[in-house]
C-alpha cells in the first residue's frame, strides 16, 4: 500500500506543467502567468507487466500570439523502453490557445526490464530522462526551451509471488536450456560451383531463344517487295502509264479513271480532240480493244518501252 500512495503522489506532483527558464510577458498570455508555453508528461499505465506496452503523452500548450507551434522541437529519451513506431502528433487550437500532444507506444523486452532488483524480484521502479521542448528562431537555432518530467512507472513480474516461493524452496523448474553443437553442414555440390552452373545454364538457354527468334523472325518477316520504277516521268506519262496497267490487268474501273486522268492532263496540256475522245473512252459502255489503248497511247505522245 505503502509504494501505491507512493506513485500516486509523484503523479500529481509531475501532472502539474513543467517550468524552465522562459520568457515572461507582461502583456499577459492565454496560457497565464505571462509565459508563451507550458507543458505536461503523462505515461499510462504507470503500473504494468513485464512486456506490456505503455502510452507517454507530452503535451504543449502554447499562446500564438508568442508563439508558433510549427517551431517547437521535442527531445526524448526511454531507455530502456523502446517506441514500437513514429510517435503521432494532434494539433488543437482554439483562438490564440492551441495545444500540440506528442503520443508514443513504448515496450521493453529486453533483461533490463526484467524485475530483478531488490527489495523484490517482482516488480521494479524506473524514471525516464525529462523531454526538452525547444522553441526554435527562424533559422532553426534555440531560442529558449523547457523541460518536462516524467511519472515514474514500476514493471511487476508476470510470475506471482506464489510461484516464487515454490521455485525457490524446491527448484523443480529448470530455467537452464542446453543447446546440442551441430555439425557443419555437407554438400553433395558445392554451393559456389552450383551457383556459377545455373548461372552458365541460363546464358545457354538465352542464346538458344535468340538464335530461334532470330531464325523464325527470318523466316516469318515479311519479303521487301522492290517498287517497280516507272518510266514516264510527266504526270501525262504517268496517268497512260496507269491506264495501260488497268487495261493489261482488266481492271474496267481504274482504265475508266485513267482515261478521266488522261483528258484532265491532255485538257492542261493541249485542248484538242484527243482530249474528247479520252473522255468518250472513259465513259464508253464497250471496253475498248488492245490495239484501241495501243493507238491512244501513242498519239498521246507516250511509246512503250520495249518499241523502237
Amino acid at each position: 500500500m505503502k509504494r501505491l500512495f507512493a506513485a500516486a503522489a509523484l503523479a500529481l506532483v509531475l501532472a502539474a506543467p513543467a517550468a524552465a527558464s522562459l520568457p515572461i510577458f507582461k502583456s499577459g498570455t492565454s496560457v497565464g502567468e505571462g509565459r508563451p508555453l507550458k507543458a505536461y508528461a503523462t505515461i499510462t499505465p504507470t503500473v504494468h507487466l513485464f512486456g506490456d506496452s505503455i502510452t507517454a503523452k507530452l503535451a504543449v500548450v502554447a499562446d500564438t500570439k508568442w508563439v508558433d507551434p510549427k517551431r517547437l522541437q521535442v527531445t526524448a529519451d526511454f531507455k530502456p523502453y523502446e517506441p514500437t513506431k513514429a510517435p503521432t502528433v494532434l494539433r488543437l487550437s482554439i483562438g490564440r490557445f492551441e495545444q500540440v500532444t506528442w503520443t508514443w507506444t513504448l515496450r521493453c523486452i529486453t533483461s533490463k526490464c526484467v524485475p530483478r532488483t531488490p527489495p523484490s524480484d517482482l516488480y521494479h521502479f524506473y524514471q525516464f530522462p525529462r523531454a526538452h521542448i525547444a522553441y526554435l528562431t527562424v533559422d532553426r537555432k534555440p531560442a529558449y526551451g523547457i523541460n518536462a518530467s516524467w511519472p515514474p512507472i514500476e514493471v511487476i513480474s508476470q510470475i506471482s509471488p506464489g510461484v516464487v516461493e515454490i521455485l525457490a524452496k524446491t527448484h523443480d523448474l529448470n530455467w537452464q536450456l542446453g543447446i546440442s553443437p551441430m555439425a557443419k553442414p555437407t554438400y553433395r555440390i558445392s554451393p559456389t560451383l552450383l551457383l556459377w552452373l545455373s548461372i552458365g545454364a541460363a546464358g545457354i538457354f538465352v542464346l538458344a531463344g535468340a538464335w530461334f527468334a532470330s531464325r523464325w523472325y527470318l523466316v516469318m518477316r515479311p519479303r521487301p517487295v522492290a517498287a517497280t520504277p516507272l518510266d514516264p516521268a510527266t504526270t501525262l506519262d504517268r496517268a497512260i502509264a496507269v491506264l495501260r496497267y488497268a487495261h493489261e490487268t482488266g481492271d474496267e474501273t481504274l482504265q475508266r479513271k485513267a482515261f478521266e486522268r488522261v483528258a484532265a492532263e491532255l485538257g492542261v496540256r493541249r485542248a484538242d480532240e484527243l482530249t474528247i475522245v479520252a473522255r468518250e473512252l472513259a465513259w464508253s459502255q464497250r471496253t475498248p480493244e488492245h490495239e484501241e489503248v495501243e493507238e491512244f497511247a501513242e498519239q498521246a505522245g507516250v511509246p512503250r518501252k520495249d518499241e523502237p
